[in-house]
């Protein structure tokens, strides 16, 4: 493995490309790092960039979306990944986290028509949002992964949510750290749970 700096030329170079640090170093503005990351991050890395920058408000849709035109060209490395990147932008608000990006691939790929940070209506008149979900069938998935959430006062907090979730008849899917060791496994799983919950509510509604 070989450790250094990659140098490389560009013309396409604009004010609005890089930014200079109080100390005085130049560096790449949110914007133009997305673009120039493109060239060697993989596929789900790169596009897990990109909802971490928006999720941030480092850069906008519309910014990444300027850049893409501006600098995408055949003969430039790394425009086909972030042309690929960008579609994967439509399925709802910016990911919080890079395991939220692979999981929803993961279900994506099985046909689980999730979507992002969904946001959801509880009774006590108030509003949340749930990692990924499918709105139809008022069926989430929450990713308990951050350090919060091993405390007590993210225990307790996990629980109210569940427990509002639960009063406007919302099935949420908890994830932990260990689950997604094997995201395989975690994917099948969430799709079979998935469909349980499309069964329950296709007989409720035909009963109704």
């Amino acid at each position: 493995m070989q450790i250094g700096v990659a140098f490389r030329q560009t013309r396409a170079l604009r004010p609005g490309d890089r930014w200079t640090r109080p100390d005085g170093i130049i560096l790449a503005t949110a914007r133009r790092l997305a673009f120039d990351l493109a060239v060697d991050l993989a596929p789900l890395d790169h596009a897990s960039v990109l909802q971490q920058l928006l999720d941030r408000r480092l850069v906008t849709v519309a910014e990444l979306v300027e850049t893409g035109q501006r600098l995408c060209h055949p003969a430039r490395p790394g425009s086909t990944r972030f042309e690929q990147s960008l579609h994967r932008l439509d399925r709802g608000a910016p990911a919080q986290s890079h395991p939220e990006v692979l999981l929803a691939e993961a279900l994506w790929e099985r046909s689980v028509p999730v979507e992002r940070q969904a946001r959801v209506v509880h009774n006590l008149g108030g509003s949340l949002h749930v990692d990924l979900a499918v709105a139809e069938i008022q069926w989430g998935i929450e990713l308990d992964i951050h350090p919060e959430h091993r405390s007590i006062e993210g225990h307790g907090g996990d629980a109210r949510r569940y427990r509002s979730l639960h009063l406007v008849e919302w099935q949420v899917e908890p994830v932990s750290e260990a689950d997604l060791v094997d995201l395989a496994t975690l994917a099948d799983e969430l799709t079979a749970l998935y469909h349980a919950r499309r069964g329950q509510i296709a007989a409720r509604r035909s009963v109704s």
